[in-house]
C-alpha cells in the first residue's frame, strides 16, 4: 500500500465516524428499527414452526401481530422504568443514614480508621450518577420510537422487493447466488444471535428480579430491567449487572454482609447464564474474538454511549461477515473471528 492510499483510506474512516457521530439522531432509530426487525423474524421463524400457522396465516399478519406486541412492551415497560428510576433518585436521601453503619463495619473489619476516606467516597457517591444516564437511554430509545416504527414499515415493505432488486442488480447466475448467500448468512446471524441473546437476557433478568425482590430490595422491575440491558453489552455487562444493584443494596440496607450475600448470589446466577446456558444455546455461532469484542464495546461506547455499546455485537457480526465475502479483506476477517476460522459462506 503507497503512501496515497494509505491516506485516503485514513481520510475515509475519519470521515465514517464522524458520519457516525453527526448522524446519530438519523442513524440510530433505524439501527434500532432494522434490530427489531430481525427479532420479529426471529418471533415469526419460531411460530411456523407450527405447520398450521405456517400455512395458513399470511406473514403480514404475524409481523403485525409480533410488532404491536414488542412496541407495546417497550412502551409499557420504558414508562415503568422512567417512573420508578426517577422515584428511586429522589428517595435515594433517606438511605444516607446508613452510611454511618456502613463505615463501622467497614472499621471493624480491616482494624483500621479509615472513616474519613469512606465517609467523603461513599458521600460523593450518587445514585443519579449511575440511574440518569440509563434513565436518558431509556428516554433516547422513546424518542426514537415514532421514526423507528416508521423505518421498521418500510423494511417490511421492502421485504418483498428486495429479492427482485437484487436479480435485477445482479444479473449473473454465480454473482447473484453469491450476494444472496451472503445477505442469508447474516440475517441468519443477526436473528440467532438477537433472538437467542433476548431470550437469555429475560430469563437472567426474570432470576434476578425473584432474587432482589426476595431480598426485599428496592425498585426490583428497575434492576432486573437493568440486568437485562447490561446482559446486551459483551465483557462488562454481566459484571455491572452484579454489581451496580448490589452497591444499591448496601446504601439501602447499611450491611455489608447482607450486600455480599445478594452479591453471591446474584453472581452466581450470571456465572451459570453465562457459562453454561448461554453457550449452550448460542454455541460460538458469532465468531468474535473476546479483544475485537472489547475493542468494539469501547468504539461504539465512545461514538453513541450505552445504546452503541448494545449495538456494538450486532455490528461487529456484519462486518466479520462482509470482510469474509471478499477476498482482499478476508485476512481481516480471520483475525477479528474467535478461532481464526471462516467459511466460504461467509
Amino acid at each position: 500500500m503507497n503512501i496515497s492510499n494509505f491516506a485516503s483510506n485514513i481520510i475515509i474512516i475519519f470521515g465514517c465516524v464522524l458520519v457516525l457521530i453527526i448522524g446519530k439522531s438519523i442513524l440510530f432509530p433505524f439501527l434500532f428499527a432494522l434490530l427489531i426487525y430481525f427479532l420479529i423474524r426471529s418471533i415469526r421463524r419460531f411460530i411456523d414452526k407450527n405447520s398450521f400457522v405456517k400455512d395458513k396465516i399470511p406473514s403480514w399478519i404475524k409481523n403485525i401481530i409480533a410488532s404491536l406486541f414488542i412496541f407495546s412492551l417497550i412502551a409499557f415497560m420504558g414508562k415503568m422504568l422512567v417512573s420508578n428510576g426517577q422515584s428511586l433518585v429522589k428517595s435515594f436521601s433517606f438511605y444516607q443514614s446508613n452510611i454511618d453503619g456502613i463505615i463501622s463495619q467497614i472499621n471493624n473489619t480491616f482494624g483500621i480508621d479509615i472513616s474519613k476516606d469512606i465517609s467523603n467516597a461513599i458521600q460523593q457517591f450518587q445514585i443519579s450518577s449511575i440511574i440518569n444516564p440509563l434513565l436518558n437511554s431509556i428516554t433516547e430509545f422513546m424518542g426514537s420510537f415514532m421514526m423507528a416504527l416508521f423505518y421498521l414499515l418500510f423494511l417490511f415493505i421492502e421485504e418483498s422487493n428486495y429479492k427482485k432488486k437484487i436479480l435485477l442488480i445482479f444479473s449473473k447466475p454465480e454473482k447473484h447466488a453469491q450476494i444472496k448467500n451472503l445477505l442469508i448468512n447474516i440475517e441468519h446471524s443477526i436473528t440467532n444471535y438477537i433472538g437467542l441473546k433476548t431470550l437469555i437476557s429475560f430469563i437472567s433478568s426474570v432470576i434476578c428480579f425473584i432474587a432482589l425482590l426476595s431480598f426485599g430490595v428496592d425498585s426490583p422491575l428497575l434492576w432486573a430491567f437493568i440486568v437485562f440491558i447490561m446482559n446486551f453489552i459483551p465483557v462488562i455487562g454481566a459484571l455491572l449487572a452484579v454489581i451496580l444493584p448490589t452497591l444499591f443494596a448496601m446504601i439501602q440496607f447499611g450491611d455489608i454482609n447482607y450486600a455480599l450475600i445478594i452479591l453471591f448470589v446474584l453472581g452466581t446466577i450470571q456465572t451459570l447464564i453465562s457459562n453454561i446456558v448461554e453457550p449452550k444455546l448460542m454455541g460460538d455461532s458469532l465468531n468474535i474474538s473476546p479483544l475485537i469484542a472489547l475493542f468494539a464495546l469501547a468504539f461504539w461506547g465512545a461514538i453513541w454511549g450505552i445504546t452503541g455499546m448494545i449495538v456494538s455485537v450486532p455490528i461487529t457480526v456484519i462486518l466479520i461477515i462482509l470482510l469474509a465475502h471478499f477476498p482482499k479483506t478476508r485476512t481481516i476477517a480471520i483475525l477479528m473471528s474467535l478461532q481464526g476460522k471462516i467459511s466460504n459462506k461467509e
